[in-house]
């Protein structure tokens, strides 16, 4: 399980690197196309947009791994021990239930996309392709809170037990 996850990561940061590099380059493109040339790529901006979204979603699994995304600090360093892994346990479970409604409307979302057959405009993709990043980012955040929980469940258990060991 704990390859599985180190490929998970890897590639989690190759296609962000990728990503954040490529639509970096097109903007930087397009903008000095824009105003040392006036001339514009007319899909470059649709393009970017597509590839953001996809890098944002990606990229917020990457920070629950990391443990980067906004957080109760001043919550945290007034508790310690038992609670604070409980307090940590709860947030888990609210982000667990938050990624599964999220998932849940962005499948939503990726049905009606390919139901409609709707079309970005100027690169002719499919919408439900940008849309996707929706429900697949969010999937692996999902991954990410279930691990974070299932290591704070197995912290308490040990704190437990070190409690049980020290009387």
């Amino acid at each position: 399980m704990k390859k599985i996850f180190q490929v998970l990561n890897k590639v989690e940061d190759a296609v962000a690197s990728s990503l954040l590099i490529i639509t970096s380059l097109l903007v930087f493109v397009q903008v000095i196309l824009r105003y040392k040339f006036n001339y514009s790529i007319s899909w470059s901006e649709e393009v970017s947009r597509m590839m953001i979204a996809w890098f944002i979603f990606i990229g917020s699994s990457m920070a629950v791994k990391d443990n980067a995304h906004v957080n109760m600090d001043a919550l945290f360093s007034i508790i310690s021990g038992r609670a604070k892994i409980l307090v940590g346990m709860i947030v888990d479970i609210i982000n667990i239930i938050f990624c599964i409604i999220i998932i849940i409307a962005g499948i939503n979302m990726l049905k009606n996309a390919m139901a409609i057959g709707s079309m970005a405009t100027s690169v002719k993709v499919p919408l439900y392709i940008p849309y996707a990043s929706v429900p697949v980012g969010v999937f692996l955040m999902l991954i990410r809170y279930i691990i974070n929980f299932k290591n704070k469940f197995n912290d308490l258990i040990r704190f437990n037990d070190i409690k049980r060991e020290v009387k």
